[in-house]
């Protein structure tokens, strides 16, 4: 399960958590928030739409359907106005609901994605999204790599192996770099991303799955996240690329 599919299952039914979902979230204190504010907003709008019936009123509606039989064909202009401003009334509350659920949905699905991702998730997915960079082996000029790096403000005097993929990627609004070089020890993934200060997302620093380890180095200018095969040595390979990053301005 991954994080949109979490988040679409908890909007779907936020009453009804099952024991996968549970398990998902058990280690993360975001993601039990998350469910804590869909489960609060979900018991709101009930609340709110929860109108009470009054008493007798099938028998209300059945009494004036004869009464209107039974009356003359035109009725008060008064009445008539009353009636369709009630109707319009009821008709416009439920759109609101209807429009203010749909909202605050994409705002849990878009604004949560963005800041509960860690480091680690958001560099992962973009990696076994582009997992078919890892088997590219063509080299790619440097002069082409820092015309396209220049564009964010930076310049690699080389790398530790010859790049064989290029690409800017979006880091949570934050235009990077994702590139893929040659090492020893297979193919590494370095994520360059400007950070203006401001540190690229949250979590532990080092990271990992069954395949992969990864590492971001948090700089002035930028952040960058280098992710190689397990056992690879991160911290050598992450100095020779920083040590290689200039900016140009």
């Amino acid at each position: 399960m991954d994080e949109l599919e979490f988040r679409r299952r908890i909007l779907a039914e936020p009453s009804t958590i099952d024991k996968e979902l549970e398990a998902f979230a058990e280690q993360d204190t975001d993601k039990q928030a998350f469910i804590d504010d869909v489960r609060a907003f979900d018991d709101d709008l009930s609340k709110a739409l929860n109108i009470p019936v009054p008493e007798n009123l099938a028998k209300r509606i059945i009494d004036n359907t004869y009464a209107a039989e039974d009356a003359p064909s035109e009725q008060p202009l008064d009445t008539i106005i009353e009636a369709k401003s009630r109707f319009a009334f009821n008709r416009l509350y439920l759109a609101a609901a209807a429009s203010f659920l749909v909202a605050i949905s994409v705002f849990f699905v878009t604004n949560k994605q963005h800041t509960l991702y860690s480091v680690g998730e958001h560099a992962f997915a973009h990696l076994y999204h582009e997992i078919g960079s890892l088997d590219k082996h063509e080299a790619i000029d440097l002069a082409y790599v820092n015309e396209k790096f220049a564009t964010i403000g930076g310049h690699l005097d080389e790398l530790p192996g010859k790049v064989t993929y290029l690409m800017f990627c979006d880091f949570q609004g934050k235009k990077g770099l994702h590139l893929v070089f040659e090492s020893d020890f297979g193919p590494m993934t370095v994520f360059i991303v400007p950070s203006d200060e401001q540190p690229f997302g949250t979590g532990s620093d080092d990271f990992n799955d069954e395949r992969f380890a990864g590492h971001i180095n948090r700089g002035e200018r930028a952040d960058t996240i280098l992710i190689a095969s397990i056992g690879a040595p991160l911290d050598s390979y992450n100095s020779m690329i920083n040590d290689a990053i200039r900016w140009l301005h």
